[in-house]
């Protein structure tokens, strides 16, 4: 299942507060970077832009490490 970086950012904002998603890129840089990517592209994410399962992993260990919470993917598609 791919989840699109509007949803993760979506279900950060509703479910913790708006500055998590930011803070949980900010945890990611060195992974965002490896990808070729650049914070921007994640700080206002266009709609089309997929997380790879790789970033998924780095997201999901940065929200555990930070907040102590887990996100099933399947609930992402909601937001």
């Amino acid at each position: 299942m791919t989840v699109k970086a509007t949803n993760y950012k979506n279900w950060c904002i509703e479910n913790i507060s708006p500055q998590a998603w930011s803070r949980i890129l900010l945890k990611c840089l060195p992974q965002i970077r490896e990808l070729g990517l650049k914070l921007g592209d994640f700080e206002d994410p266009s709609d089309d832009l997929e997380l790879s399962a790789e970033l998924m992993t780095d997201l999901n260990t940065a929200l555990d490490e930070l907040y102590q919470l887990k996100v099933e993917e399947s609930l992402l598609v909601r937001y």
